[in-house]
């Protein structure tokens, strides 16, 4: 259950994923700027650094089952819906990271927000920086 005082941070874009109610994650929108005709060279070398550095610095869990949930493959599962990841509001540094990646896909015409909660669900998973929630009916 999440703690009260903590507030967790949520990256994702204006794009909605197959059949599922939330939005894409910064992660996912990585191919879509790779994949654009409007990202510059620049912005797709930027990006690559970026998701190396998180590739070195941020744990993907190889997989867990809570219920009718389960993590497979990089995609969390339950039911038709996915479990969503927060950073932890301990993780200043991987924040600052994907403050850098929100602006380097909004230069490939990819818009990002930034979502924060309270109660970002059910925990299905969680290390030091970050943790994975059943979202439950909230939508973020």
């Amino acid at each position: 259950m999440a703690q009260p005082d903590k507030t967790y941070v949520r990256f994702v874009c204006f794009q909605t994923v197959e059949r599922q109610r939330n939005r894409l994650g910064v992660f996912q929108a990585l191919r879509l700027a790779r994949d654009s005709d409007v990202s510059p060279d620049w912005a797709l070398i930027e990006l690559k650094v970026l998701n190396d550095w998180f590739t070195d610095n941020l744990a993907r869990p190889a997989s867990f089952a809570t219920g009718r949930e389960r993590f497979s493959k990089g995609d969390w599962i339950q039911d038709g819906q996915t479990g969503l990841s927060w950073f932890k509001p301990e993780a200043v540094e991987h924040i600052r990271q994907m403050h850098r990646m929100k602006i380097v896909l909004e230069e490939c015409g990819i818009h990002v927000e930034v979502v924060t909660t309270r109660d970002p669900g059910k925990t299905v998973w969680q290390d030091a920086h970050q943790l994975v929630a059943e979202p439950g009916s909230r939508r973020f």
